[in-house]
């Protein structure tokens, strides 16, 4: 395993953004285009600004973990599904053409403005249709590319659980379909209990673990304000120690930060990775 950050955790242009990640002591991220100022999923990803990316990442040593697929592939209006899967292609070949083998998405949620907020047609059949309908189009386009499509059960969103993303998993039944791991998406903030925090965690990698292609460090307290992994209440230790016993190798990617948190972050996850072995996040094996 190796730790990685979010890169929009940092300010500035490509280059800044990628140096920044560097002085933090962190070598892989998980890239958004955004930084590029070509939006999360474009339209056009020019050849340029890939160059730019791709120079920035071996001048400053920091691989490409993964990049950000996300768009809202639940949201009520058809258009505004339509509109992302159209866009996924140019995303999926400029993740290939950076040898990004993840791209991060999620279930979607029935909120209009907001793909994060919970809306009670969640839980409707026609919301898990849709959810499902989109990712099996994503998961196609993802085979003509080599890459991996892997979506994070999210308390808010359709997939909600990981029984549901095991489920969904399961009914799309591609290989090119993967998922994203985050303990504090996972669970309720009512119970933290170390006895549930520890069984949570133990039955989404039970249940996840084979079809793993990124892990996410998401620190979490009861109000779910923006804090360092090591301010909260998830057991890192453990949580490292359930990776390995499913045979994760690839980046454990630190976000919902803010930047001052970094350095705490860095302490406390670090120690506890063995940046040294595992195969590297962009390895097509992963």
């Amino acid at each position: 395993m190796k730790l990685g950050i979010f890169a929009k955790t940092f300010p500035g242009d490509i280059d800044e953004n990628m140096a920044a990640v560097a002085a933090a002591g962190i070598r892989a991220v998980q890239y958004n285009l955004s930084i590029a100022g070509i939006g999360t999923v474009p339209e056009q990803a020019p050849p340029a600004v890939l160059t730019r990316i791709a120079g920035a990442s071996a001048k400053h040593g920091v691989e490409l973990a993964a990049i950000s697929g996300t768009f809202n592939i639940t949201h009520p209006d058809p258009a505004v599904r339509h509109a992302g899967i159209t866009r996924f292609p140019v995303l999926a070949a400029a993740a290939d053409e950076l040898g990004v083998s993840v791209i991060t998405l999620r279930s979607g949620s029935r909120h209009p403005q907001d793909m994060w907020q919970h809306h009670p047609d969640n839980s409707t059949p026609e919301a898990w249709e849709d959810s499902r309908t989109s990712l099996q189009q994503l998961a196609v386009i993802a085979e003509t590319t080599g890459v991996k499509a892997a979506f994070e059960p999210e308390h808010t969103n359709v997939v909600s659980t990981a029984e549901l993303a095991r489920t969904m998993l399961d009914e799309v039944r591609s290989d090119r379909l993967k998922i994203v791991f985050d303990a504090a998406n996972l669970l309720d903030a009512a119970d933290l209990s170390a006895r549930t925090i520890g069984a949570v965690i133990d039955r989404a990698l039970d249940l996840l673990g084979p079809d793993l292609a990124l892990a996410h460090a998401k620190e979490l307290v009861v109000s779910r304000e923006q804090v360092a992994p090591g301010e909260g209440v998830l057991p890192w230790q453990h949580i490292i120690d359930k990776l390995t016993v499913v045979n994760y190798i690839g980046a454990v990617v630190m976000h919902g930060l803010p930047p001052s948190g970094v350095p705490i972050a860095v302490e406390t996850l670090a120690p506890l990775i063995d940046t040294e072995t595992g195969a590297p996040p962009n390895n097509r094996s992963v």
